[in-house]
């Protein structure tokens, strides 16, 4: 993607439409039955794109040996379907439903599907995403998804798009 593709993306991605459905937003920890490679993430993003397309859903899931956070986005009907499908995932086992709640924006509003390891990502943000993750994971009930949660979600998943010597 070129610098200014780039750009393009983040100002749209600024924008929030409002759709003509609500906008049902569903996020939830899992830990890994075993590591993910670098192939898993390739079939994952590459299968969930195209799928999440068709369907009309986006969403954002970030992973390390023992953690993952996805969210999702779209129709509810939808949103509840593909969720059944990913607890049914054998590579993961759902440890807490976060939250699932209806809103008048969708957050995600361009990413069909964004998959990131946390490999590699600066100890300051990562430190921040354990400390967000920690939060969630012990919340009493559930919680709300920040703006500021979607920031850094997006921060981490924008690293691998960062020019070389780019620090942040």
């Amino acid at each position: 993607m070129s610098d200014e593709s780039a750009r393009v993306s983040l100002l749209w991605e600024t924008i929030q439409e409002k759709e003509d459905y609500p906008i049902f937003r569903l996020t939830y920890l899992s830990s890994p039955v075993a590591p993910f490679t670098d192939a898993d993430f390739d079939d994952i993003e590459s299968k969930s794109v195209e799928a999440n397309n068709a369907r009309d859903v986006t969403g954002i899931l970030i992973a390390d040996d023992d953690r993952i956070l996805q969210i999702l986005e779209g129709r509810e009907d939808a949103v509840r379907k593909l969720y059944a499908k990913i607890e049914a995932d054998s590579r993961h086992a759902v440890i807490k439903l976060v939250c699932a709640v209806e809103d008048e924006v969708r957050l995600l509003l361009t990413w069909s599907m964004v998959v990131r390891k946390l490999t590699g990502t600066p100890p300051a943000v990562l430190e921040q995403f354990t400390e967000v993750y920690d939060e969630l994971l012990h919340a009493d009930s559930q919680c709300e998804i920040s703006i500021e949660h979607i920031d850094l979600f997006k921060a981490i998943a924008l690293f691998e798009a960062l020019p070389q010597g780019v620090k942040w």
